[in-house]
């Protein structure tokens, strides 16, 4: 048993010396669990470059923005091989909730890479260019981020504001309405090409599809994708396009991303269960999406929910409510105004959504038009409004 922990520690040194001065941002952190009492079987784990050769591995189971300019230039590297920025072999902390032998090490192997440029804000986007989407937790048979539904719907530079912070340890994804939107303090950054040709909304959309185009010919492969935004309403705060130039863009510019490993998300419609596009697109197109994108603009939890069922029941799929805000939407569009209403819509939802199968993800609004008692930054001072208290609490101790 010396004889196996000396070589295994050599390993260590060997890898963790060939790769000293190596940087990057933290991606991945993979934990094995080595039995050491009996050897019963070698294997070879492969790290970075160098195998690594221990005991069998018994790992237990654990389970929309006024204005944009993009950095189109920016291009992550058609390439890479992560090196092994550290590793560490330290002894099960007996204050596991898993009891574990005293002889049980646990090697832990963080993986890290250096992007030849910044994304916006410094921040660095989920999007890189690899053969595969950047590790995420996201699949098609899992399409909740890293297994938390919570999130944000947000706008440009929101992840700069104390509430973003304020929240950021509780949810695992944010939207800015852009398609490379950073990842920063751990919370995913979710892309959205917000329109494309056949949408009249001038410069913002022109922007931020010049972007998309750009990361497609530096082969970036985001995670996930989500399609248009309410192509199925008008300029300025919708993409306002067809369902012919929708499906028609929708084919060239976001389907071929399926076959490298993203995740689809459909374009989201404004009318709600009202809404008459996305049948029609559907049958224009024949890549489908992996996961429905609905808003909810609604009073109460009963009228969210039929919102839900709709999508669900008529498309077949799970939803991912990427925006969510108490309105009196009819007859006509009003904001709520009253905080308790507010208050108990917001509890209401979070419990619906974290117990529902349906719903993969969910992330309240920021937007515009929602008036001056739900947004959830206060505009002067950055901070958490009533409402972003209210949702930082139902979320807390999930």
């Amino acid at each position: 048993m010396q004889y196996a922990l000396i070589l295994a520690g050599a390993a260590v040194a060997q890898v963790a010396n060939a790769h000293e001065g190596r940087h990057g941002r933290l991606h991945a952190k993979r934990d094995v669990v080595t039995e050491v009492d009996v050897v019963t079987v070698v294997q070879t784990v492969t790290v970075g470059a160098l195998p690594v050769t221990q005991e069998q591995v018994q790992a237990p189971a654990y389970h929309a923005p006024s204005s944009y300019v993009a950095p189109s230039s920016y291009a992550a590297p058609s390439s890479y091989s992560a090196p092994v920025s550290s590793v560490s072999v330290a002894p099960v902390s007996e204050s596991s909730s898993e009891a574990a032998p005293s002889s049980t090490l646990v090697t832990s192997v963080s993986s890290a890479y250096s992007s030849p440029a910044p994304a916006p804000s410094s921040y660095a986007s989920s999007a890189v260019s690899s053969a595969a989407p950047a590790s995420s937790g996201i699949s098609s048979g899992n399409m909740t981020p890293n297994g938390k539904k919570a999130g944000l719907s947000g706008y440009i530079g929101i992840q700069e504001k104390a509430s973003f912070e304020s929240l950021s340890q509780y949810i695992s994804w944010y939207s800015d309405y852009t398609p490379n939107t950073p990842d920063v303090n751990g919370v995913m950054g979710i892309g959205m090409l917000w329109g494309a040709d056949g949408s009249p909304c001038g410069s913002d959309m022109t922007t931020r599809l010049s972007t998309y185009q750009s990361m497609m010919s530096n082969d970036t492969v985001p995670s996930i994708m989500f399609g248009f935004y309410e192509p199925d309403c008008t300029c300025t705060m919708s993409a306002d396009m067809t369902t012919s130039d929708a499906a028609t863009q929708w084919e060239s510019l976001i389907a071929p991303l399926a076959d490298k490993g993203t995740v689809l998300g459909s374009p989201s419609m404004c009318k709600q269960y009202d809404e008459d596009f996305l049948t029609p697109f559907k049958s224009g197109i024949t890549t489908d999406w992996d996961v429905t994108s609905i808003h909810i603009n609604k009073p109460s939890l009963d009228e969210a929910k039929k919102v839900v069922e709709y999508y669900v029941e008529t498309y077949g799929k799970k939803v991912w409510v990427s925006e969510f805000a108490c309105v009196n939407d009819q007859p006509s569009w009003e904001p709520c105004t009253d905080q308790t209403q507010i208050d108990s819509f917001i509890n209401d939802l979070v419990t619906y959504f974290e117990g529902s199968d349906d719903v993969v993800a969910y992330g309240p609004s920021n937007g515009e038009g929602l008036g001056t008692a739900w947004p959830l930054t206060d505009s002067s001072t950055g901070e958490l409004t009533t409402t972003g208290t209210t949702y930082l609490n139902a979320i807390k101790n999930l």
